[in-house]
């Protein structure tokens, strides 16, 4: 029997589209031959999603300790890690709810302990609601902050609900989200932030880190050294200090850093050509500043909708920086189209499809190696 990974897929917030692009996932006959797609979820809300969608195929609970090591046939039933924690009552669509919010949060925590403890390889993250999730007890802006408070408790699931402190260095061992679409690769130097606050992060120290950590994903995706284009914050990168100086006091020094070290890291390049640049493929990735500054990118490249506002969505979020493989689909819970049947779930695929190259990409003990390039950036 042919031995594939086991990727823990969390079902999102049971009111939204996760559970269908859940489903519709692990009913994909693409995903089957690269990965054993294991659901975390409540099961009778999975089945209510079926039914409502009309999707075909089986679900079956599995225990921890029988999880399925093997490929899945075409028709075998889909395995699900049921944790039985939404309520008859709570099972409705576009709804936020606290008790769904907190039962979203349950599947994460229980996703993140099956991978800390060896019996999935990757996790891949179903939409959560914001509100909803912080309704429940959750204090993280996001899955992100999230997974890296639990994995800093080395797979604790009891402290969930508490943002880790600490007087740890700024950026220090925090985790970096990456969105992929293909050939575009775009690392962010914050995620949740206010605007102001995220300008206040862009040091040196953590501009390397994010170019060091970028470079390593994609040596070890690409198999080849990168080249990596790190993004100025301000009009024309700056314009030689005329419209400020992050570029030249902490940009510019971050990117020689990463030269020095042997990485092809470029820049600190104009905001308003770099991700063309990107998707041109003169580069192989791209480091930017803030959330919105790579997202807006992303999501131009990755997302199609037509002028009734119908969309498809593609591309995937990665979190880097963890001790664990997390991809996740890049959109949100949908609560305006829950239950209709018209979620595409071509991201989740391709987030189990990442995740798989991901896991294989770390069992090769990829790293990043010593390229030499001229110190100064071209």
């Amino acid at each position: 029997m042919k031995r594939l990974p086991v990727i823990a897929i969390t079902m999102g917030d049971p009111a939204g589209v996760g559970p269908e692009v859940c489903l519709r996932a692990v009913r994909d006959p693409r995903v089957r031959r690269f990965c054993v797609p294991l659901l975390v979820g409540d099961l009778e809300v999975l089945r209510r999603h079926a039914r409502r969608m009309r999707l075909g195929g089986r679900l079956a609970a599995v225990s921890p300790e029988a999880i399925p090591e093997g490929a899945l046939g075409p028709s075998a039933p889909a395995p699900v890690i049921d944790l039985a924690n939404v309520a008859a009552r709570h099972r409705v669509f576009g709804q936020v709810r606290a008790a769904l919010g907190r039962a979203a949060g349950a599947y994460i925590e229980c996703a993140v302990r099956l991978v800390l403890e060896g019996r999935a390889a990757a996790l891949a993250t179903g939409p959560i609601h914001k509100e909803a999730f912080q309704a429940g007890g959750y204090a993280f802006p996001g899955h992100t902050e999230m997974l890296a408070h639990l994995c800093r408790g080395a797979g604790g699931g009891g402290g969930g609900r508490r943002p880790g402190g600490g007087g740890k260095r700024e950026g220090a061992g925090e985790p970096v989200m990456m969105l992929a679409h293909g050939r575009v690769r775009i690392a962010h130097l914050s995620t949740h932030l206010p605007l102001r606050r995220a300008i206040g992060r862009i040091r040196r120290g953590r501009v390397l880190r994010v170019i060091r950590l970028l470079a390593e994903t994609l040596e070890g995706l690409d198999r080849r050294p990168p080249r990596i284009a790190v993004a100025g914050l301000n009009p024309h990168a700056g314009e030689g200090g005329l419209f400020g100086r992050e570029e030249i006091e902490e940009i510019a020094p971050a990117v020689e850093d990463a030269r020095a070290e042997g990485i092809d890291a470029r820049g600190p390049e104009p905001p308003d050509t770099i991700f063309a640049k990107l998707r041109g493929r003169v580069f192989d990735g791209a480091v930017a500043m803030y959330h919105d500054q790579g997202h807006i990118a992303g999501k131009l490249m990755a997302f199609r909708f037509d002028a009734a506002g119908r969309g498809a969505v593609r591309g995937v979020n990665v979190t880097l920086g963890l001790p664990i493989v997390r991809t996740s689909v890049e959109h949100g819970a949908g609560f305006e189209i829950a239950g209709r049947g018209e979620a595409d779930h071509a991201s989740m695929v391709d987030a189990l499809r990442l995740a798989a190259r991901l896991v294989r990409s770390r069992a090769a003990g990829a790293r990043p190696r010593a390229r030499r390039v001229s110190a100064r950036p071209r």
